[in-house]
Parts: structure tokens; C-alpha cells; sequence
């Protein structure tokens, strides 16, 4: 996730008037909902071993729920730890721990004193309306095991401030939890490189806590990171940073060709999109045939309307 934090950009360049009018036969109502016949693959279950450790942990249910930071009564919505910590989103601790029990509870407990201080909960859609301005980042649509796609674009950068730009990645990670049909814990992201330079890379204190954030409060939650049309100095980068990835987020990572013949080269880090993405679900601007373009005053209404029923 730390290579994937870096690819943010400084400053959001204005459509050309061409683009401004294909722009305007494209569909741009989103999809947070996933039709009721989309194909689904659930997450698997846990293992003998991980079950042993979840039980472990729902045997001190109690001790982790216990004397919990107090929120601040400015009429936000509360977080509701009790209704958080199910046997599935322990599961996810688990796994990411490799079945260690301890080191699971001890980073559940972290993440639950985490939501209590830092409160994405009570992160509206009102409140990040300038993050969400230029369609830098969004949830829209779903790939074909039924998994939110998070789409992100470098070169859509809008605004300078780091904490607000932390909490618009985790406003949009709430969001892709909440956009997840039953059974699915993941998400693919879809980042688009192709107007990136090097010039764009995030402070590195930023990029640490936003890769600390990910790791820390949402394990187990990237599937895939499809990384479109990387100049050839950012897969030079990649392979000379490479060695220093995680082995299980570098299986993650992936690159596509989305102007050329979007299928896989040479090596495995080249993947065919639409292997991972159905086309009717992908946006045409990665490869796929949704016309779809990002426009806040259409997007916005239906983030706000999930957002609201999250609360219900």
C-alpha cells in the first residue's frame, strides 16, 4: 500500500473544450449499489485455526469494548463499537495477522480506541464537498466478483491539505464498506498514472499516514490495485522499489495498458483489465464501455442518500 499511497497529485489541470463536450453525452449517475444479479464471491470463510482465534477473541468481548475514548457530544453520529466488531470483520484481523490471536486483538483494540478519536464515522458528505469536487477519488461500480471499484486520478488533485486529504481516503473506504454486497470484505482500486510525473508525489509524512490509516484500521481490504497507463519511468521506479514491497501487497499490484492492447505483456505485472472488471461495469476512460464521467452535482445526492441510510 505504500507504493499505491504516493500516487496523488498536486494540481487538477481544466478539461478542453472537446473533452468538456463528450463529456456531456456521458452517463453520470453513479453506481454504489450493486444490482441484485451481480455475480458475487464472498470472501472465505476462516479456517480451523482462525475460528480457534476468533473465539479466543469474542471470549474477551468485553475487555476490548471496555472504557472506550468518550466522543464529543456535538450532535454527530456515534460510533456504535458493540455493532462493529462482528465475527467478520475480526476474521479480517485475524488473517491479516496470520491466525495470531494476539497480535489480532491487540490491533482491534487499536482500531476501536481509532474510530472513537478520529470518528470516520461522523465524516459527512457535506464536509468533504471541496475533496470530492474534481472526481480525484470515488466509489463507482463493481468488479466481477462483486467487489466496490474505488476509482483514483493523479492528475485531479484539487486542494493542499494533507489532513483533509487523509480523510477523504477514508471517507471513501467507509463508503466502499458500505457500498459491499453481503459477503464481500474488499475492494479493487483503479488508479489512473498516465498524466503522472514525478513532481506529483505527496509529502512523504503524508503518504506514512496515510499507508499507516490502510494497514492499520482496514487489513485485509485490498483485492487488487490496477494501475493504468504508467509512463515508462514509473514502471522503472516500480521495479527498482519492487524488492522493498511487501511480497502479498506486491501479488496486489498491476499494471494496464489501456491505449495500447490492454492485454498482458512480457511479465505478469501487465494484466488484462477486463479479466478483473466486467465492461458494462468499467468506466470507458479504463478500458471498459460504461460512458461514464464524474460530475459532483450528480455524484453527491447518491453518496449523501447511502451515507444517510448507513445511519438508519
Amino acid at each position: 500500500m505504500s507504493f499505491i499511497s504516493s500516487l496523488w497529485a498536486r494540481k487538477a489541470p481544466e478539461p478542453t473544450p472537446a473533452e468538456k463536450e463528450l463529456e456531456a453525452t456521458y452517463e453520470t449517475m453513479p453506481r454504489l449499489v450493486a444490482p441484485v444479479d451481480l455475480p458475487v464471491d464472498p470472501t472465505p470463510g476462516p479456517t480451523g485455526g482462525e475460528q480457534l482465534a476468533i473465539d479466543a477473541i469474542v471470549q474477551q468481548r468485553g475487555d476490548l469494548l471496555a472504557d472506550l475514548p468518550a466522543e464529543p457530544a456535538d450532535g454527530s453520529p456515534r460510533f456504535d463499537a458493540d455493532k462493529w466488531l462482528d465475527e467478520q470483520r475480526i476474521l479480517l484481523y485475524v488473517r491479516a495477522n496470520k491466525g495470531d490471536e494476539e497480535q489480532a486483538r491487540v490491533r482491534l483494540r487499536n482500531t476501536l480506541h481509532w474510530h472513537c478519536t478520529y470518528r470516520p464515522h461522523a465524516i459527512t458528505p457535506a464536509s468533504m464537498c471541496n475533496e470530492g469536487a474534481s472526481g480525484k477519488q470515488y466509489v463507482n461500480g463493481f468488479d466481477r466478483s462483486g467487489r466496490p471499484l474505488i476509482y483514483m486520478y493523479s492528475h485531479r488533485q484539487n486542494t493542499k491539505d494533507a489532513n483533509d486529504h487523509l480523510r477523504w481516503v477514508v471517507y471513501t473506504m467507509e463508503q466502499a464498506i458500505r457500498s459491499m454486497p453481503v459477503g464481500v470484505t474488499k475492494v479493487t482500486m483503479i488508479i489512473d498514472v498516465s498524466k503522472y510525473s514525478m513532481s506529483q508525489a505527496v509529502p512523504l509524512s503524508t503518504a506514512r499516514e496515510f499507508l499507516h490509516v490502510l494497514e492499520s484500521h482496514y487489513p485485509e481490504r485490498l483485492h487488487k490495485a490496477l494501475v493504468l497507463g504508467p509512463p515508462s519511468y514509473f514502471v522503472m521506479f516500480y521495479r527498482i522499489v519492487s524488492p522493498f514491497i511487501d511480497p502479498v501487497t506486491k501479488a496486489k499490484i498491476a499494471f494496464v495498458d489501456v491505449a495500447g492492447d490492454r492485454g498482458k505483456r512480457a511479465d505478469d505485472t501487465w494484466v488484462d483489465i477486463l479479466d478483473f472488471v466486467a465492461p458494462e461495469q468499467l468506466q470507458a476512460d479504463a478500458g471498459g464501455s460504461w460512458n461514464f464521467a464524474y460530475k459532483q452535482e450528480a455524484y453527491w445526492p447518491e453518496l449523501e442518500r447511502s451515507y444517510q441510510e448507513s445511519l438508519a
